[in-house]
């Protein structure tokens, strides 16, 4: 039912590769993540693979709800920022992007410029959003998307794992369809490649030949910064079966929904999401009828005073 590939390249211009990946395909869908460290002198390379670690380790072990994936990363923050306190570690922090797929299910957590991308039915969506300084100025309506691809600050992150003392997650969840293909990729390989090219070499390659190819362009058009790809791509059959976060996911089917940072998970995925029941009669008309009463009554009480004094 899923198909995998994960690479991971230094680039043209990097000594290091500071990008970590991960696959593991599982009996109920699979686990995927990209992170992309920062902070320098090896710093990075070690932020992005704790990343990568704390969060399959914890995610292998649980059962799969968007409460669990926030757990890890939390988890995983608190290692990094706990790491980042030593003097030669000052200012590691990393990127992190995951794919937690619970057929029928695909749930992902967000931190940072690496992206999740959806190739639908010909249609290629992004599904995360870049929490980066220029990305901020985009949806501010200050830069456009060609502005901020040469920006000179570009690659200022404002949120990254580590960087902080308590994570800041974006999950986004939806309904998988047969035939879906999911990217995963570090700044290194968006940054580099238009969307087109991405989802056309997703489109006509399985997955390992996909991120070869992936990573040969970014390369071949300079390779500025470490380069990673996963491409998970969906068979032709998806299971139907029921999850505890079922319902909310399928109030818009085959959409993503954004399931906001801070909010009670628990009740999240538990509540039913049913249509409100249709109006009563009281409740649609029993404002009007109110205020129609008292009108009447007013009425009736201006008429005896002054109707009353004005006969003969």
């Amino acid at each position: 039912m899923v198909y995998a590939a994960a690479l991971t390249d230094p680039g043209r211009k990097r000594a290091l590769n500071e990008d970590a990946v991960a696959q593991l395909v599982t009996p109920y869908g699979g686990i995927f993540i990209v992170a992309d460290g920062m902070g320098g002198h090896r710093t990075g390379e070690v932020a992005s693979q704790m990343a990568v670690d704390r969060i399959l380790g914890m995610l292998r072990q649980s059962e799969p709800s968007p409460q669990a994936l926030l757990e890890a990363y939390e988890a995983a923050n608190e290692a990094i920022y706990l790491a980042g306190q030593k003097p030669e570690s000052r200012g590691m922090g990393t990127t992190c992007t995951t794919l937690w797929l619970d057929l029928p299910y695909a749930l992902i957590a967000h931190v940072g410029d690496s992206r999740a991308y959806l190739l639908r039915d010909g249609e290629f969506t992004q599904l995360t959003q870049d929490h980066s300084w220029v990305a901020d100025r985009v949806r501010q309506g200050l830069l456009t998307e060609e502005e901020a691809r040469s920006h000179r600050w570009r690659n200022v992150i404002t949120n990254a794992l580590g960087s902080f003392p308590a994570a800041r997650v974006d999950l986004v969840g939806l309904k998988v369809r047969p035939g879906d293909v999911f990217l995963l990729c570090s700044d290194g390989l968006s940054g580099v490649l238009e969307d087109r090219v991405l989802s056309e070499m997703i489109l006509t390659n399985p997955p390992e030949p996909a991120v070869a190819k992936l990573i040969k362009l970014a390369n071949d058009w300079g390779g500025p910064d470490n380069i990673s790809a996963v491409v998970v791509t969906i068979g032709s059959q998806v299971p139907e079966r029921s999850r505890p976060y079922a319902l909310p996911l399928e109030t818009s089917p085959g959409q993503p929904v954004r399931l906001q940072s801070g909010t009670d998970l628990e009740v999240l995925t538990t509540q039913v999401s049913e249509p409100p029941p249709p109006a009563s009669f009281w409740q649609r008309w029993g404002s009007v009828i109110l205020l129609l009463l008292w009108f009447g009554l007013l009425g009736f009480v201006l008429f005896n005073q002054f109707g009353s004094s004005s006969g003969p």
